[in-house]
């Protein structure tokens, strides 16, 4: 009987770990996600895939209470609750390609609500702080005169770092004055 469990659990820990790894090759060449996306999904299940070979758990069988006991452990560890959500998000793709594949009949995720995220106002900086800020770039050269325009046009328009390093000559209108 103890040899029957054991090769069970062997037989348990083993489809675990085949259907992670099958899922994760599905996101990487069939989704083509991201490197980070694939390492934050990669990290999450395989988080999730210890906890049920920690736990003797299947798994194919889980139901939402199982998981729910899932998300209670990460909680009592600590993890923030926008952790709990992205580990959330990670086994909800998961369970979807286990439903998609027909390795299961019903997505134990479907009723599952994410964490409540507490969002923290953005600090906003003193007049004095600005004011620092402004003065760093100093123009004795021209990378100088660049980074105090750059740091200008940022904080007068409010402008993206990211719309900023893709501004072209053609997107500024000097005799207008506007980008």
């Amino acid at each position: 009987m103890v040899k029957k469990n054991i090769l069970y659990l062997k037989r348990g820990i083993e489809m675990n770990n085949n259907l992670v790894e099958n899922f994760l090759e599905f996101l990487q060449n069939d989704k083509k996600l991201s490197d980070n996306t694939l390492q934050s999904y990669n990290r999450d299940i395989k988080l999730y895939g210890n906890y049920l070979d920690t736990n003797n758990l299947d798994a194919v069988k889980c139901n939402e209470d199982s998981i729910k006991t899932y998300f209670e452990t990460l909680k009592e560890k600590g993890k923030a609750d926008s952790t709990i959500s992205r580990n959330l998000a990670s086994l909800r793709s998961f369970y979807q390609y286990l439903h998609r594949t027909k390795v299961v009949n019903d997505d134990p995720t479907t009723n599952l609500e994410s964490p409540k995220i507490e969002r923290k106002p953005p600090k906003v900086l003193t007049s004095e702080q600005v004011e620092l800020l402004l003065d760093q770039p100093k123009c004795v050269d021209l990378k100088g005169y660049r980074d105090k325009a750059m740091l200008e046009l940022v904080y007068a328009t409010g402008i993206r770092v990211t719309e900023l390093i893709s501004l072209n000559l053609n997107d500024i209108n000097l005799e207008n004055g506007y980008i």
